[in-house]
């Protein structure tokens, strides 16, 4: 938003509820309230009235949930605005983590080893041989009631457990979209613990021509929950061309444009893919303090602006290796190190690193949502965390019980 108004390009907002930042900033030219995003037909028709009264916006989805709600209705939003989304198929095949899977593989980037049962007797004969720890992870994202990234596990029987109870509890909102017979179904992956060298993000931008092409690499360092979870803190990286040309071929492949955030793991000595965000994403302030301004690449590309996208994104590729950027959510960061502390989780040396990282960042730190030219955001992202912080309290405690596995230990020591 900020970068938009940078450019002298307007901004509009739907928020669902008062603790949103973005709906706060001095940049929102204007805030619609709108339902929540799984509320989708209401969300639709909220769209439409929008739409409606002021026809030719551009419409930018900031989750999963609103790309499959911009996708799937894109012939109805079309009528009143400039669409800047990928065919059907080609977000089925991102947002169902089973079919994001092959396409990588058929694209040549290397994959962690999963499997999908597809019924219990499929499962039992699985169980034994499977190379433990595995991930129980939700095969989409979209019209999920439920936050979690998955649920770890340890050995045949606890399998046997709790993979019956993830499908149980998995519920979906799917009455009012199109959707696969298997979509509630989880998949099963090898689970990986973080090492040292993080979790990469190769984050970037492709052009409807897709010779149109700029990436950044980062490294979540930190993440909000245990053993899975969005991240808290990310670092610049200088580039690694293997990568990114790696991610241009899953773009090509997928068919894909626009926005994107494309995670990997280290995993048997190749850096395997986990994620693919299509969309605008967290820690998305690094790349345009970093001299990448992927929401106005998106942004002209949808206007038929190709000529200012090309000079735009040519401007974008001279890169400073040596340049070094942080992204932090701080108030998370410093929640996290008392709530450890709280449940004598914290060792004395793990909070004078993260204290001395602060500290020794602050000049070039990126923050979620604060900004001493834009203040508020920052101030109502504080409350809203204060929040949702009471509402997770009793399953935060939980993953940090000494008997959870602690994926995020080496990037604590």
């Amino acid at each position: 938003m900020r970068q938009f108004a940078g450019y002298g390009v307007g901004v509009n907002v739907i928020v669902d509820h008062p603790f949103c930042p973005a709906g706060w900033s001095r940049h929102a030219e204007h805030r619609y309230m709108g339902p929540v995003e799984s509320d989708s037909m209401r969300y639709l028709d909220r769209l439409l009235a929008i739409g409606k009264s002021d026809p030719g916006q551009v419409l930018l989805p900031t989750s999963d949930e609103l790309v499959w709600l911009y996708t799937s209705n894109a012939s109805l939003l079309a009528r009143y605005f400039r669409l800047y989304q990928p065919p059907i198929e080609t977000i089925r095949r991102i947002l169902d983590k089973a079919l994001l899977e092959k396409a990588a593989a058929t694209a040549g980037l290397a994959v962690l080893p999963s499997w999908d049962p597809q019924n219990p007797d499929e499962l039992a004969a699985l169980a034994p041989d499977l190379p433990y720890p595995v991930l129980i992870k939700p095969r989409t994202h979209v019209h999920r009631l439920r936050n979690d990234k998955g649920v770890v596990v340890h050995a045949p029987d606890e399998l046997a457990a709790e993979y019956p109870r993830f499908l149980a509890r998995e519920r979906y909102r799917f009455d009012d979209m199109p959707r696969t017979p298997d979509s509630v179904r989880p998949v099963i992956q090898k689970f990986v613990e973080i090492g040292r060298e993080g979790v990469i993000s190769i984050s970037g931008f492709i052009a409807r021509s897709a010779d149109v092409f700029v990436t950044r690499r980062s490294t979540k360092i930190l993440q909000r929950s245990r053993p899975v979870g969005v991240g808290v803190c990310y670092e610049s990286r200088p580039a690694d061309p293997a990568l990114s040309q790696a991610v241009h071929r899953l773009c090509r492949e997928l068919d894909y444009f626009g926005l994107f955030e494309a995670e990997f793991i280290l995993h048997d000595g190749a850096w395997a893919i986990i994620d693919f965000n299509p969309r605008l994403f967290n820690q998305i302030g690094l790349d345009l303090r970093r001299g990448l301004p992927l929401p106005m690449l998106a942004y002209l590309d949808a206007l038929g602006e190709t000529g200012a996208m090309r000079a735009l994104a040519a401007e974008a590729q001279d890169e400073d290796p040596a340049e070094t950027v942080v992204f932090c959510d701080n108030f998370t960061l410093h929640a996290i190190l008392l709530a450890q502390t709280l449940c004598m989780r914290a060792h004395l040396k793990d909070l004078a690193h993260w204290r001395g990282w602060a500290k020794r960042n602050r000049a070039h730190m990126v923050h979620f949502a604060s900004d001493h030219s834009d203040p508020v955001p920052g101030i109502i992202h504080v409350l809203s965390e204060i929040y949702l912080g009471f509402r997770a309290a009793p399953r935060f405690v939980r993953t940090m019980l000494p008997s959870s596995p602690l994926v995020a230990r080496e990037l604590l020591r």
